[in-house]
């Protein structure tokens, strides 16, 4: 039944979850953190962490969520359930990009769903932080990082490389 669960949520999201990994936040977080109760709120933080530090934060986040939710046969569903949304859609469409690359209702649909991203990640943000940023270091931290990705413009790399640094220090 648990394998069952794993597949329909994360085909779900892989079917209505575009952006990018940031996107996927908040409907993953009602999914596996309040409806099915896979991880608790500490576990999903972590697991978009380390979807977010490693190549491919879609697929390393739901393979963790579906290997804590049924082992290695669950990391393997979930991981399939969520690719295979995006796979189908491109197969369907590959054809017709070109045909429609110019038409307004399409361009119009990309507009809103640009703008609708950002409130997405702004949303999967918050919900983050609720979790993540619990005491003074975790504060600072969350400070210095906008800081330097806004006024030095780093690389995002050497940020979480830093920021990872200060936590196993403070730890």
């Amino acid at each position: 039944m648990v394998l069952a669960q794993l597949a329909w949520v994360f085909f779900k999201i892989g079917l209505f979850c575009w952006g990018g990994g940031l996107v996927i936040i908040p409907m993953v977080e009602r999914e596996v953190v309040w409806e099915y109760g896979w991880l608790n709120e500490h576990e999903f933080v972590d697991a978009m962490t380390l979807g977010q530090i490693t190549p491919g934060p879609v697929i390393i986040s739901a393979a963790f969520i579906g290997y804590k939710a049924a082992g290695n046969t669950g990391a393997v569903v979930a991981t399939t359930s969520v690719i295979l949304p995006s796979f189908i859609l491109v197969c369907l469409a590959a054809k017709a990009v070109n045909k429609f690359q110019n038409n307004r209702w399409l361009m119009g649909f990309f507009k809103g769903a640009r703008i609708a991203v950002i409130g997405t990640i702004f949303h999967a943000a918050i919900s983050i932080a609720r979790t993540a940023v619990s005491d003074t270091i975790s504060v600072g931290i969350l400070v210095l990082s906008l800081a330097l990705l806004l006024s030095f413009r780093l690389s995002p790399i050497w940020v979480l490389s830093g920021a990872a640094v200060v936590g196993v220090i403070t730890s």
